[in-house]
């Protein structure tokens, strides 16, 4: 598992190892895989890829698993002068704030469900579509076409709703695994989601 970031100022590629991140104690790491536009940053125990695909600029850094690149993260930080921003926060997707994000996730699952009632309905009615074989979407769609096929009407625009649902309630009954879960499997499952740069540091 990898996290990616992004600063929000400009930063060229070469300045991240010109030696002012040496007074945080982080200096460059070379192996096989440092090339003209990847290179490795390290504090000596942790690890932080940099990547540039053009300009000379700073295109992204990427934290790979088992590292706490904190530190790192904060010393590009002051040295630079800019707020550093995860895939799991709106500004590195160019959203001001939560609610903009939340807002435009909300507009594409719409787009998105739109688009799959139609191309439900063209597979039901024998018209190209882009629902591909052996996927969860042509599943769903054979449902419907059983459905479809016990009430016509289930077609009609204004039935979206209903036919949907009865696809739901037929997908979930018949192909999906439910597992319960006690505490301790919750507490491992949390476990294994942190990130991290959220675990405590010596």
């Amino acid at each position: 598992m990898s996290t990616d970031y992004i600063t929000a100022e400009r930063i060229l590629f070469a300045d991240l190892f010109d030696g002012r991140l040496k007074r945080f104690g982080v200096r460059e790491h070379i192996n096989e895989l440092t090339s003209d536009t990847s290179r490795c940053l390290t504090d000596g125990r942790n690890y932080l890829w940099a990547y540039t695909v053009r300009n000379g600029t700073l295109s992204g850094l990427v934290r790979y698993a088992g590292n706490a690149s904190s530190r790192i993260l904060e010393a590009i930080a002051d040295t630079f002068d800019t707020d550093i921003f995860s895939e799991y926060e709106p500004q590195y997707w160019g959203f001001d704030n939560q609610e903009q994000w939340d807002q435009a996730m909300d507009e594409m699952e719409k787009e998105d469900k739109a688009k799959f009632h139609a191309d439900i309905i063209k597979y039901v009615m024998g018209e190209k579509n882009d629902l591909r074989p052996g996927t969860v979407g042509m599943t769903m769609a054979d449902i419907a076409k059983n459905l479809v096929a016990e009430n016509p009407e289930l077609v009609s625009p204004d039935k979206k709703t209903e036919l949907m649902a009865a696809i739901k309630q037929i997908y979930e009954a018949d192909h999906v695994v439910k597992i319960r879960l006690d505490d301790k499997d919750i507490a491992a499952v949390r476990m294994a989601m942190t990130h991290e740069d959220d675990l405590p540091q010596s």
